[in-house]
């Protein structure tokens, strides 16, 4: 099972303290699913200010290949939405909400296609479920063309990364997967897998013969984002009955980290109206 991290009170909870016993069907649920290369931790901010609410628990996961869960060979958009399943099944959930930003937010779409019972109201956090021109896979690469086993500490490992990717920011998310282990750096992220998967994680599953859900959904990108243009609004409502849009000016891809307080406030009224 995925790694998971349950929060309530404005508080990440101890999974063996008596804290974690509660009826949790009692209280609206909120999953967190992140984007490609993340983590469930990097939610963590967000986890404790939406699960502030007394009737409210947000449980980040560590999607499948990510976040030091054990290596799977199968990295799919349905194989990521089977182990939120387990999971939901394994705590006993009946009903959650989701948030996904990135991957997250087609793993996200992809759980309300195949299992509407499950799924309350999504917020997707851009991208669309449309399939993406294929990438040149160059930072995968260059992660794997590490050394891993040479490197002295983070300092290091950005130094040598620097001379590949000119942002301070994605050098530090990228190098948040690299984690010490018995003395010798390794990624926590399986990077072979990913790569080998990135032509099916850039497409959306084939649903066509599906009827649109009627879930409601809402879209937040970024205007300076090339993930959500409007020629693929159409596209959402293909799959989505219920599904509403909401810009962020002079924000990116990463635009929860851009302009944290005004995504925050974006999602929590959709999700709690």
């Amino acid at each position: 099972m995925i790694n998971f991290q349950v929060y309530k009170n404005g508080k990440l909870l101890v999974q063996d303290s008596e804290e974690f016993s509660f009826d949790i069907n009692k209280n609206q649920i909120l999953f967190i699913l992140h984007g490609l290369f993340g983590r469930g931790k990097n939610w963590q901010s967000f986890a404790k200010k939406f699960s502030s609410y007394k009737d409210q628990i947000v449980i980040t996961v560590d999607l499948r290949n990510h976040g030091g869960n054990d290596f799977k060979n199968e990295h799919s958009y349905l194989s990521m939405a089977y182990d939120i399943v387990e999971l939901a099944e394994y705590l006993k959930i009946q009903k959650i909400d989701l948030l996904g930003h990135s991957m997250g937010g087609k793993v996200a779409m992809v759980l309300a296609l195949s299992c509407q019972h499950l799924i309350n109201k999504l917020v997707v956090a851009d991208i669309a479920p449309i399939n993406y021109p294929e990438d040149n896979q160059i930072i995968i690469d260059i992660l794997l063309s590490l050394e891993t086993n040479l490197i002295k500490n983070r300092n290091h490992a950005d130094e040598i990364l620097s001379k590949y990717i000119n942002e301070k920011f994605l050098r530090a998310f990228l190098l948040q997967n690299l984690e010490l282990v018995d003395g010798i750096y390794d990624w926590s992220i399986n990077l072979k897998v990913i790569k080998n998967s990135m032509g099916e994680l850039r497409s959306f599953p084939n649903f066509n013969n599906k009827s649109a859900v009627d879930n409601k959904l809402l879209c937040i990108y970024g205007e300076n984002s090339d993930y959500v243009k409007n020629q693929y609004f159409d596209v959402f409502k293909e799959y989505f009955n219920n599904t509403s849009f909401q810009k962020i000016n002079n924000a990116g891809h990463f635009l929860h980290v851009e302009k944290p307080d005004e995504f925050y406030e974006i999602s929590r009224k959709f999700l709690r109206n």
